[in-house]
């Protein structure tokens, strides 16, 4: 790892570093987000069967971050003891944008649950595969490392410094995918479909040596509360997204910026605003987390204790919003009180070979699939989740998934492996999400995306 640190110097620039973007920005950016899976023409069931594995190992790294347990999850990674560890860089959502004077490409990785901002950097000692080339800091006019003592660098949970006053840093992620190399400052541009695009300067981590998955993707955009983040560096007070079906064909958007009441934020919503608040955890203080209180199948709200979703003290337990988990999570004991009701209600047996990979399945019987064949749809019990202050009642695409090639019924849930609980993105499609920073809000409304 000690060679791994001396080539890092082959990044550093002359030049003194320019500070980020210090003041709140002041505007509206809409960006287009596309599905890591989007254009591999596979069908629905092969898309959300994907998107569940990667679910498992966010589900892996989550836990670890809500539990504290971050030597043992470093250790088994092969991380140095302390090191904090993210959720995984096995993401769902990437958004296009461009990096530098004259402007590279770059696909990066919307995470909701992580920070740090970076792209692989050439010249690099150990890069991941990743659709674009590589991001060559030495033809770029505007890059340039940030000094040790600059804004930001005290801000990565571990960090160096290097020769010629430099700052570098090592971020680790759940799945194992490590990043390392030099924190820097470069101009970032986001463009518009319509073709307006947005100019500013950010810190971000140019990794040069890198382990692990990218997904798809050329690095990560983290979209969480700390320092690191796009959402903190610019100050933005609001940002939303309405993600699109996996199988649609249709691209998600992604908002960002002042978005005042009234702007055009709910211009695609097809039904009532519902708002809740925010939650806040000072030992983990990334995430974004809501207040549960509870669930209903069918007709009935299940007898599940408001504890259950609570968010300790100590940082353990809580419901998570996060874009970057397909499947939602909940604790073992809340997820099989969930499936009983299910059960009961669709009078249906479980699936011979049932994997968490898909959820929890049920066998559709051959005379249910004839009675069903003019929707194709086998009738569900409704779901809804009680938030304080709002109900969101699911639409049945949300947390069913229908596979008739193996004549199973599946739930889009699974077990969280604590005591924690994640709101997943396949809960969140076609709905316009709001998450306003200032007011301390959650907003949702359903939406043709």
């Amino acid at each position: 790892m000690q060679q791994g640190l001396a080539a890092l110097v082959l990044l550093v620039a002359s030049a003194a570093c320019a500070s980020p973007a210090a003041s709140a920005f002041v505007g509206d950016v809409r960006v287009a987000l596309k599905h890591v899976d989007a254009g591999k023409r596979l069908s629905r069931p092969e898309l959300i069967r994907r998107a569940a594995q990667r679910s498992k190992a966010r589900a892996a790294a989550l836990s670890a971050v809500r539990s504290r347990r971050f030597s043992g999850a470093s250790e088994q990674q092969g991380a140095p003891r302390g090191t904090p560890v993210r959720p995984s860089g096995d993401l769902e959502y990437v958004v296009d944008l461009a990096i530098g004077t004259p402007p590279q490409h770059v696909s990066a990785l919307l995470d909701t649950g992580s920070d740090l901002i970076w792209t692989q950097c050439a010249p690099c000692t150990s890069c991941l595969a990743q659709p674009d080339p590589v991001f060559a800091p030495a033809q770029s006019a505007s890059y340039e490392p940030m000094r040790c003592a600059g804004p930001l660098c005290s801000d990565i949970p571990r960090h160096g410094c290097l020769r010629a006053d430099t700052c570098t840093y090592r971020y680790n992620y759940g799945d194992g995918t490590t990043t390392m190399g030099v924190y820097a400052t470069e101009r970032f541009t986001f463009a518009s479909p319509s073709g307006d695009a947005l100019s500013v300067p950010l810190g971000f981590g140019c990794g040069s040596l890198n382990v692990g998955s990218l997904n798809n993707g050329s690095g990560i955009v983290g979209f969480g509360r700390n320092p690191l983040s796009l959402v903190s560096q610019l100050s933005i007070r609001r940002f939303s997204y309405c993600l699109t079906p996996y199988a649609s064909g249709r691209r998600s958007t992604l908002l960002f910026g002042t978005l005042a009441a009234g702007g055009g934020v709910y211009g695609d919503a097809t039904g009532p605003v519902q708002t809740t608040p925010l939650l806040q955890s000072p030992q983990n203080p990334t995430f974004y987390y809501v207040h549960l209180t509870g669930l209903t199948v069918g007709a009935r709200r299940l007898r599940i204790p408001e504890a259950a979703f609570a968010l300790q003290p100590d940082g353990s337990g809580g419901v998570i919003v996060d874009s970057g988990t397909a499947l939602t999570l909940l604790p073992g004991a809340v997820l099989a009180e969930v499936v009983r009701a299910f059960r009961a209600q669709l009078r249906l047996p479980f699936a011979n070979g049932s994997s968490p990979d898909d959820g929890v399945c049920f066998m559709v019987p051959e005379a249910w699939r004839r009675a069903s064949a003019a929707t194709s749809q086998v009738p569900v019990p409704r779901m809804v989740f009680h938030f304080q202050g709002a109900d969101l009642d699911l639409p049945r695409r949300n947390y069913v998934l229908d596979d008739h090639r193996r004549s199973r019924l599946c739930l889009l849930l699974a077990d969280s492996g604590d005591d924690g609980s994640t709101i997943g993105n396949l809960v969140q499609q076609d709905m316009r999400v709001l998450y306003d920073l200032e007011a301390e809000t959650l907003s949702f409304a359903p939406a043709q995306c």
